[in-house]
């Protein structure tokens, strides 16, 4: 959005497109649901509103620097997609059946190669290290060289997601 405009206005724009589509996708006129679609659109206008910067994007080419990651480690995580999904019908399977399942925080060091350095890398490795259905990437602290990960069902895959092996 041009900055040229009034920054309330630059909100009111974002929420009306923001309600606008919550409208589009609930297809009612209730008014509770109205009322969750104006909360919902000031919500996600404010938030929008405080990460938007002036100015050229300054990640594109550390973003492009995370394809030469290569296809191999870029697409593992989505070959865990089947491989998670069976591992978690497993185990519903045993956790109807009255056996006990427990999920685990895990963590590990954490210190990627210089194109995952950069905010974009942090975003991939949390965003794909969460992709699967067994894994969630609690988060990344490069300060401290750690990853937190939370798995419904532990298993003995690598914690980083694009780490090399």
């Amino acid at each position: 959005m041009p900055a040229l405009l009034p920054a309330t206005t630059r909100w009111l724009l974002r929420w009306a497109l923001l309600m606008g589509l919550w409208l589009a996708l609930t297809d009612t006129d209730k008014k509770p649901e109205l009322i969750a679609g104006a909360v919902a659109a000031a919500i996600a206008a404010t938030v929008a509103g405080l990460i938007v910067r002036s100015g050229p994007p300054k990640t594109v080419s550390k973003s492009l620097a995370l394809l030469g990651l290569g296809p191999r480690r870029l697409v593992r995580p989505l070959v865990r997609l089947a491989v998670d999904t069976w591992i978690l019908t497993v185990a519903l399977v045993r956790r109807l059946s009255g056996r006990d399942q427990r999920g685990s925080f895990r963590a590990v060091r954490y210190s990627p190669e210089e194109p995952r350095r950069s905010a974009a890398g942090r975003a991939l490795t949390e965003i794909w290290g969460s992709l699967t259905p067994n894994r969630y990437v609690v988060g990344a602290d490069e300060d401290e060289g750690i990853l937190i990960v939370h798995e419904l069902v532990r298993t003995d895959q690598p914690i980083d997601p694009l780490a090399g092996r």
